[in-house]
C-alpha cells in the first residue's frame, strides 16, 4: 500500500479507465435531460412526513442530548490522551486511526443516516459552555463578528486536508494531537466568547456535517418538528452561504489532489527531490487544485447568471447543494477500503493504546484482514458511489434551475453546471484510475 491519507492507503485495484469515464460521463449526461423531460416544473415544496410524537420526544429528550454530548467528551479525551501520551508511531497508536477513519471518515455515514449528529456529539461545544459562563459578561458577544466572514470553516478545512494530504508526517500521533489541540482551543475560545452560534459559522466539521446532513433521511420541517424526507427533498430544502459553498469546494479540491498524489508520475516526482521540497510541492499543489475548483466553480456561476430570474437571491450559492452528492460519491469512492482496512487498524491497536503491553480487548496478536472485501467489490462501489452522486448531483442542480431559472431558458441555462459536472466527473474518474 502507498501512504495516503495520514495512515496507509487503498488497497484496491485501479478502475477500468475508459469504463469509468463513459459510465461516469455518459450517467450525468442521460440524467440530465431525463430529469428535463421528467420534471418539467417545480415540484411542491414538501418537509417530509412527520414522525410519531412519541419518536420525536425521545430523539429530543434532554437525556439523550446528554449522553451524546458525554460520548463526544469521552472520545475526545482518550483521542488525546492516546495521542500525546502513548507511543509516536502509527502502526502502535490507534489515535491517527481514530481521527482520519473513525472521526473524519465516520461523518459521512453518521451524518448521512442521523441528520447532523455532529452538533450534538461536538465536546468542543460543552466545552466553550463551561468557559463562557465563567468569562465576564462584557467580554460576551452574541455570534461571531461580521468582519470574519464565513473564512474560519473552510479555512479549517484547508488547515484539516494540508494535514491529511500534504504534511511531511501526517500519520505521526503527535502531529494528530497538535492540530486536534489548536483546533480545540482556538473553537473553545470562540465559542466562549460569541456563543453557541459561533460553531454554526465557524466549526469546520460542524459545516461539513451540516451539508451532508441535508441528504439525511431524518430532517426538520420550518417548524423545527423531525420528519422522515427523501435525499431530493433534503437538499431542495438546503440552504447555503459562502461558508457552504467555500467548504464544499474546498473537498472538492482536496479530493482532486488526493488522486492527483496517487499518480505514479507525482510518487517519483516527490521522492527525487526528498522530503523538505515535497512537502512545498504538495502544500502548493494542493493550494492550486483548490484554487483552480473555486475558479471552474466562479466561471460556471458566471455563464449561469444570465439566465436567472430577477427575484433570484444568492446566486452564487443556489447550486451549492448539488455539490453535496459529489462530495459523498467520491468521499465514498476514495475512502471506502481505506476506511474497511484502516478501520480494522484502528480496533485491533485499541487494545493496547498507550502501547504498555495491554490487551484490553483481547486481540493481541491478530492482524487486519485485507480479504474482508474482494477487489471486484472496491470497484463496483467506487464506480457506483461515483455514478449515482453525479446523477443526484444533476437532479438537485436541476431542481434548484426551475425555481432560479427564467422558464424560457431553463435548459441553455443548466449547460454550465452540467458542463462543470462533466468536467468533475472526467478529472476526478480519470486521477482515481491512474492512480
Amino acid at each position: 500500500m502507498i501512504l495516503a491519507h495520514g495512515i496507509g492507503g487503498r488497497a484496491d485495484l485501479p478502475i477500468p479507465m475508459w469504463l469509468a469515464l463513459y459510465t461516469g460521463a455518459g450517467a450525468v449526461l442521460i440524467a440530465f435531460f431525463a430529469v428535463s423531460v421528467l420534471r418539467p416544473r417545480p415540484r411542491s415544496a414538501s418537509a417530509g412526513v412527520s414522525l410519531p410524537g412519541v419518536v420525536r420526544k425521545a430523539v429530543d429528550a434532554r437525556g439523550i442530548r446528554l449522553a451524546l454530548r458525554a460520548c463526544g467528551l469521552a472520545g475526545f479525551g482518550l483521542l488525546l490522551a492516546t495521542a500525546w501520551l502513548g507511543v509516536d508511531d502509527p502502526a502502535a497508536n490507534p489515535a491517527p486511526a481514530w481521527f482520519y477513519v473513525w472521526f473524519w471518515v465516520g461523518l459521512i455515514p453518521a451524518s448521512l443516516l442521523f441528520g447532523p449528529i455532529w452538533r450534538l456529539v461536538n465536546p468542543l461545544r460543552s466545552l466553550s459552555a463551561r468557559a463562557r459562563r465563567c468569562l465576564p459578561k462584557a467580554l460576551r458577544r452574541q455570534g461571531p463578528p461580521a468582519r470574519l466572514g464565513h473564512l474560519p470553516a473552510p479555512a479549517g478545512m484547508v488547515a484539516f486536508l494540508w494535514l491529511e494530504l500534504a504534511s511531511p508526517h501526517p500519520g505521526s500521533p503527535r502531529a494528530v494531537a497538535l492540530f486536534v489541540t489548536v483546533y480545540a482551543v482556538a473553537h473553545t475560545v470562540g465559542g466562549a466568547v460569541y456563543g453557541p452560534r459561533w460553531f454554526d459559522r465557524a466549526d469546520t466539521f460542524e459545516v461539513y456535517s451540516g451539508l451532508l446532513a441535508t441528504l439525511a433521511p431524518l430532517g426538520r420541517d420550518p417548524g423545527g418538528r423531525l420528519v422522515l424526507r427523501t435525499p431530493a427533498a433534503g437538499l431542495r430544502a438546503g440552504r447555503a452561504d459562502a461558508g457552504h459553498t467555500a467548504l464544499a469546494l474546498v473537498v472538492l479540491g482536496g479530493t482532486m489532489y488526493d488522486g492527483l498524489s496517487r499518480l505514479s508520475l507525482w510518487i517519483d516526482l516527490t521522492r527525487a527531490v526528498g522530503r523538505p521540497a515535497a512537502t512545498l510541492l504538495g502544500t502548493a499543489a494542493l493550494g492550486l487544485v483548490i484554487a483552480l475548483n473555486f475558479l471552474a466553480y466562479r466561471d460556471a456561476l458566471r455563464m449561469t447568471r444570465p439566465y436567472l430570474r430577477p427575484s433570484a437571491t444568492a446566486p452564487d450559492h443556489q447550486f451549492t447543494h448539488s455539490l453535496v452528492p459529489l462530495m459523498v460519491g467520491y468521499g465514498v469512492a476514495h475512502y471506502f477500503s481505506f476506511a474497511v482496512f484502516e478501520g480494522q487498524r484502528g480496533w485491533l491497536l485499541a487494545t493496547d493504546p498507550f502501547g504498555r503491553g495491554w490487551d484490553l480487548l483481547g486481540v493481541g496478536g491478530a492482524g487486519v484482514d485485507y480479504t474482508v472485501l474482494a477487489p471486484s467489490l472496491i470497484v463496483v462501489v467506487q464506480i457506483t458511489a461515483i455514478v449515482l452522486g453525479h446523477i443526484a448531483g444533476v437532479v438537485s442542480a436541476h431542481d434548484r434551475a426551475l425555481a432560479v431559472v427564467r422558464p424560457g431558458d431553463l435548459r441553455t441555462g443548466q449547460y454550465p453546471m452540467l458542463t462543470l459536472m462533466v468536467v468533475y466527473t472526467g478529472i476526478g474518474i480519470t486521477l482515481m484510475s491512474a492512480g
